[in-house]
């Protein structure tokens, strides 16, 4: 198993390595660019204005801007979604904390968790583990659409998910190993 993880801010090409049942293992970071912006993947976000040119509208904020065009969050209406569909935030609600101040702060939280996105300050990513003996690569596991550099985060689930993948690596290595022998005998 991999022993540490990748770095608290890690990136495209980062790799871990160990050695398990006589093959070495390396689990590296890809980026993603098959996962698109976060409001369009996933559901539990405010809404965001598709790149236009005109003005702010009362309630939105500004995402991101280039040159004479932004992106807008919806602020206001993403209140009123987080307080209907019971948007959370890490800690939970706070003692004495209405319902309305909880969705707020939870749309406050969604829209900084996007603002990052938008400015390349977090992506998603692919972890690819590999077994492979004397260089050769004998087998791979995969998974994506994972957070990379997520805000808040220390990216300690990407060592979970290497570690999952890597007997499934290890499994697809043993069987091309007995393919080849196969064929020799």
């Amino acid at each position: 198993m991999f022993a540490k993880g990748f770095s608290k801010f890690a990136g495209d090409g980062d790799t871990l390595r160990c050695d398990v049942e006589g093959f070495t293992i390396t689990a590296a970071i890809h980026h993603d660019s098959d996962s698109g912006a976060p409001w369009k993947e996933n559901d539990g976000h405010g809404p965001v204005s598709e790149w236009t040119s005109r003005g702010k509208s009362a309630g939105e904020r500004v995402l991101i801007s280039d040159r004479h065009c932004s992106r807008y969050y919806n602020f206001s209406e993403a209140v009123k979604i987080a307080k209907r569909d019971g948007w959370g935030v890490a800690g939970g609600k706070q003692e004495k904390e209405t319902d309305a101040q909880y969705a707020t702060r939870a749309a406050e939280h969604d829209f900084s968790v996007i603002k990052a996105w938008c400015n390349d300050e977090w992506s998603w990513c692919g972890i690819v583990v590999t077994a492979s003996r004397e260089g050769i690569e004998l087998g791979t596991a995969s998974l994506w659409g994972i957070e990379l550099n997520y805000p808040g985060s220390d990216n300690a689930y990407l060592l979970e998910v290497a570690n999952e993948l890597l007997p499934e690596a290890i499994t697809a290595a043993k069987a091309t190993l007995a393919e080849l022998f196969k064929g020799s005998a």
